[in-house]
């Protein structure tokens, strides 16, 4: 979540019980975090997937069916996009099983190996819900859409899915933490496979989506 370093530069973080730090009434938590929603997701959505289309229209001098059909999102086959998906999230989880007990082993503790717990420090259980379902589609509009379609057209199948999977990886980086880049790196290189697979993007939206509820649900279960 590249927006939130700078936020946390700026303001306390609200449910912070440091001393240091005023804290903020209950209903101005409830207004930070709404702020912070909006703010996040107009700030992928431009970045993630109003680049990728102004590129398209004034490089690419595409039109808008020939953006929509570059991106693979077409509404063929969104049957076998589904099927994939359901594979791929069994497989997503499997690997990241694994490499977190390998990490484990190494001596990382489990709370390093991703970020979600630097997002329940700003975000209500309610609007990182809305997060988790909503931003998927952003990140893969511009990961398995656009750059997975622009280095296809010079480096091919296997250069797409390395590279797109390291930069998935790179962009979940946090603060004095490269395990979540470790642990999420290989999930990139699934879904950018079911995308070229299906030839439909909405496999990786579908398969993204349900990978982030799903760690949502296990990640409140322990507090319920």
């Amino acid at each position: 979540m590249v927006i939130l370093p700078i936020i946390s530069f700026f303001y306390a973080t609200p449910t912070s019980e440091s001393t240091e730090n005023p804290k903020l009434s209950e209903s101005g938590k409830v207004v930070f975090q709404i702020f912070l929603l909006i703010f996040q997701l107009a700030f992928v959505f431009v970045l993630l997937i109003i680049f990728p289309i102004l590129w398209y229209f004034i490089v690419n001098k595409c039109n808008f069916k020939e953006i929509i059909s570059r991106l693979k999102l077409r509404l063929e086959n969104l049957d076998k996009a589904f099927l994939w998906a359901a594979l791929s999230v069994f497989l997503m989880f499997a690997v990241s099983i694994t490499i977190g007990f390998l990490l484990t082993k190494m001596g990382v503790a489990g709370k390093d190996q991703g970020n979600l717990q630097d997002l329940e420090k700003y975000f209500s259980p309610v609007t990182l819900l809305i997060l988790l379902a909503i931003q998927p589609t952003t990140e893969e509009i511009f990961f398995r859409g656009f750059l997975l379609d622009k280095i296809r057209s010079f480096g091919g199948d296997y250069m797409a899915i390395v590279l797109t999977g390291l930069l998935f990886g790179l962009a979940h980086l946090s603060y004095g933490k490269i395990s979540p880049a470790i642990v999420i790196t290989p999930v990139g290189f699934i879904l950018a496979y079911i995308v070229i697979k299906t030839k439909s993007l909405y496999s990786a939206i579908f398969a993204h989506t349900a990978f982030n509820l799903i760690v949502f649900i296990f990640s409140i279960l322990p507090n319920s």
